[in-house]
């Protein structure tokens, strides 16, 4: 006979967002793009302290200059413990008369680490600290990602798009949310009058093409207003058009929900309907809200950052990745300075991480689904 231990614990249960998490973490690719997402943000938040320069400081003397390499050994082949940059010449070509940028072994930059650099603001404070650099006041200069039109620093206008473009999609995003699911939920378990009314509004928002009425509605934003209005008037009209779809699908979450037991329970019983919507059914939908979320996001991104570079999103001297395409709509500003399309490197990342992301946490929302 089998040995039983009668003061065996038993195995501890786990919760729903006990199996969620331990699901999402199996999964390599959702882990790394959630990584991923997650240092893009830091990047965006503190962009000022990771950037050497402001992004709108400009530097006549040196426009379209070519990427500088970081180094750590000379053409000697000695090792400097400090990474430095070479300078760039100019020089013209005696044959075809084009000017070439070619590096400057004599000119060496040395990197300052956490470095004093043009003052930036973080949540009211001035600060001037700034990652990296170099001496400026030897008229030293670093441009990792080369230089624009202007003369403008790209790597740090990539980090500060960044920055904006991050908050244009989750003020996009939260806010469309917040509105689908107050509409949602208050259509679904009232019911009656209200939902009937409430869906051809909604109806008749869904019936407008997508496209052709960001455009329009664009069209009237007014071209001198002050950028910060532009701003606020763009994520309001991508607003717009975002929420009657989520709202519809958390409609119907509601409807099936409020006919289980457990509601039904809650109503017998005497319990408020505040305290039935917001302690039986809205939590029940709290994991569709947030794979909607985690694709809606790069939704956004890439949609902004295509109006932008059409020249109907975000206006100067605001940046953001798409605004940053726009200056290469001239195909001399491409074949001259091919480094200004680095946002596209930052868009199609931060669409593949969130992505991932939210394929981890579709497939993990359903614990059982492998079962």
């Amino acid at each position: 006979m089998k040995n039983i231990n009668l003061h065996s614990q038993p195995k501890k249960s786990l919760t729903y967002w006990e199996l969620v998490r331990k699901k999402f973490l199996r999964k390599p690719y959702a882990v790394i793009g959630t990584f991923i997402v997650i240092s893009i943000i830091i990047l965006g938040i503190f962009a000022p302290f990771f950037s050497p320069y402001s992004p709108t400081r400009t530097d006549r003397e040196r426009q379209y200059f070519p990427p500088q390499t970081l180094h750590f050994f000379d053409q000697g082949g000695n090792f400097h413990p400090r990474p430095f940059v070479y300078g760039i010449t100019e020089e013209m070509d005696p044959n075809t008369y084009e000017f070439s940028f070619m590096p400057d072994p004599n000119q060496k930059f040395f990197i300052n680490f956490f470095t004093k650099g043009e003052t930036w603001n973080f949540l009211g404070i001035n600060l001037e600290t700034r990652l990296f650099g170099v001496d400026q006041t030897k008229g030293e200069y670093i441009y990792l990602v080369g230089t624009d039109n202007l003369g403008r620093d790209i790597f740090s206008k990539l980090l500060i798009g960044t920055r904006i473009t991050l908050l244009m999609a989750f003020l996009v995003v939260g806010t469309a949310g917040l509105i689908g699911i107050v509409v949602g939920v208050c259509s679904g378990y009232f019911a009656g009058t209200f939902d009937l009314v409430t869906q051809r509004f909604v109806e008749f928002i869904l019936a407008f093409p997508d496209l052709p009425l960001y455009l329009a509605l664009l069209a009237l934003l007014p071209r001198r207003a002050d950028a910060v209005l532009v701003f606020i008037m763009f994520a309001a009209i991508l607003v717009l058009l975002r929420w009657a779809q989520f709202s519809r699908e958390i409609r119907g979450m509601v409807i099936s929900i409020r006919s289980l037991d457990y509601v039904r329970a809650a109503e017998a019983v005497g319990a408020s309907r505040p305290r039935i919507l917001l302690r039986h059914i809205v939590p029940n939908t709290t994991s569709h809200i947030v794979v909607w979320v985690t694709y809606q996001l790069p939704d956004v991104i890439l949609l902004e950052s295509f109006l932008s570079f059409l020249g109907v999103g975000v206006q100067p001297p605001m940046v953001s990745w798409g605004s940053m395409l726009n200056q290469i709509l001239d195909f001399q500003s491409f074949n001259r300075a091919p480094w200004m399309m680095a946002p596209v490197a930052g868009i199609i990342l931060t669409v593949l991480a969130f992505n991932a992301m939210g394929d981890g946490l579709r497939d993990a929302v359903d614990p059982y689904s492998d079962k």
